[in-house]
């Protein structure tokens, strides 16, 4: 993730019934590689189904994926909250990829996608320093608020108020 800028030939947009296994396989291999060496397997990312993500679809999280070269290369979840702020997370890069910009260009994605928003919200594990200092370049800062993960770690929630950089 060392760029801002959005890779060539990189598309976002809402996911597909037939793509749930790739982003699921995705969302497991990325969150092996950053997350469990923090908190281990046991958190709800290495447990969701392709059924979570119709149950999450139909409560207003919808899944986009990151489309590279012509392959789905990462996802996140994102759900418009009552007080006009966006909510993503779930943020998940293919780590044979990660490095080139893709998350940080997802995450751009969600705030041109949502320019009249108020701003955006998402929530990040204590543990996961490498996450607060990119988050933390492009604009979002830890509210003082949280809440603990039952059975995984203590979550920050970091906000960027739209027009922040």
């Amino acid at each position: 993730m060392s760029s801002t800028k959005q890779p060539s030939s990189f598309t976002f947009r809402p996911g597909k019934p037939e793509e749930y296994e790739t982003v699921l396989d995705i969302q497991r291999r990325a969150y092996r590689l950053k997350e469990a060496p923090l908190y281990g397997e046991d958190l709800p990312p290495f447990k969701e189904t392709p059924e979570t993500i119709v149950r999450e679809e139909e409560e207003g999280k919808k899944l986009y994926v990151g489309v590279h070269e012509g392959r789905v290369v990462g996802s996140m979840r994102i759900k418009p909250l009552e007080d006009g702020w966006i909510y993503w997370g779930r943020l998940s890069v293919d780590p044979d990829l990660q490095g080139q910009g893709l998350g940080q260009a997802m995450v751009r994605a969600v705030e041109d996608a949502f320019p009249d928003a108020d701003g955006y919200v998402l929530d990040c594990g204590e543990r996961s320093e490498e996450n607060f200092h990119i988050y933390s370049k492009m604009g979002y800062r830890k509210t003082g608020e949280g809440f603990q993960v039952p059975g995984g770690p203590y979550v920050h929630v970091m906000k960027k108020p739209r027009g922040t950089e």
